[in-house]
């Protein structure tokens, strides 16, 4: 069988990116039988990948195999001020997520649970899936206490930023609220969710406080340096895998001791 070559911007002609590569890379990084794992990712990034996002996916699920949890963020595209403002209504049975071709395809899965949040939704499958998303309608700062990103670092999670870097890393905003940044607006607004039984739900939302600018690079060094991430390459994308455990522990130090660490100061 002759595989289609793929051709880069950079001219290099490669072969189709497969699912047993992609797992194999996953477990090369540390990627193991009955990890948790957090996966924020670029499709375009891995390559022209044979069975695209699905195949990504089930790499994944390969890689952690029945007793890991896998977990995708599912939040709908937009600001999420400008949503709760509206009073915006996310319905988990057909809302599309805003995170990418991946996490779109992932929640749509039998068996893949969605959590109750207008604002920052997760999707996750798996052992611990039902504990990590219950709740998540009872947090009035999605990205705060007891939200699944604070779970997903008790239970030992590792993030994967899959072709991403920090910028698209959400549980920075779990550190920052949770750790004294000013990241969260006073207004509590009350946005509707529709759950998987075709209930509406009021959830009241404090989000984010909007055009405040981010320098979530800045993590990058300090993971790196404190032996909490590595980078390698999975298909064609540079992927970081971090400790959440242990970035919540040396970030949420850096930001107790400097609020704006993770903050771009500026004059409007």
């Amino acid at each position: 069988m002759v595989q289609v070559a793929n051709k880069q911007a950079s001219g290099e002609i490669t072969a189709p990116v497969t699912r047993a590569r992609i797992a194999g890379d996953l477990r090369a990084l540390g990627i193991g039988p009955g990890g948790v794992v957090l996966v924020h990712s670029s499709l375009k990034a891995v390559g022209r990948v044979e069975g695209g996002p699905e195949a990504v996916i089930e790499a994944f699920l390969d890689a952690i195999g029945p007793a890991g949890t896998l977990v995708f963020p599912s939040f709908q595209a937009g600001s999420e001020h400008e949503l709760t403002r509206n009073a915006c209504v996310f319905d988990v049975r057909s809302t599309p997520s805003g995170t990418g071709l991946i996490p779109d395809t992932f929640w749509r899965r039998p068996g893949a649970i969605r959590s109750l949040s207008p604002t920052h939704c997760m999707a996750a499958c798996g052992k611990n899936a039902a504990g990590l998303m219950a709740g998540h309608e009872l947090c009035n700062v999605s990205a705060g206490k007891n939200s699944p990103f604070e779970k997903l670092a008790a239970l030992g999670a590792k993030i994967v930023l899959l072709g991403v870097t920090h910028a698209a890393d959400t549980t920075l905003h779990f550190i920052e609220n949770t750790c004294g940044a000013p990241t969260v607006c006073r207004e509590l607004f009350k946005p509707s969710v529709i759950d998987s039984a075709g209930r509406a739900i009021v959830v009241p939302t404090h989000p984010h406080m909007p055009g405040l600018r981010r320098r979530y690079e800045r993590a990058e060094d300090v993971l790196l340096q404190a032996g909490i991430q590595k980078n390698g390459m999975v298909g064609l994308a540079l992927t970081r895998i971090v400790d959440a455990a242990g970035m919540v522990r040396v970030i949420g130090e850096k930001i107790r001791q400097n609020p704006l660490f993770l903050i771009e100061v500026f004059t409007p």
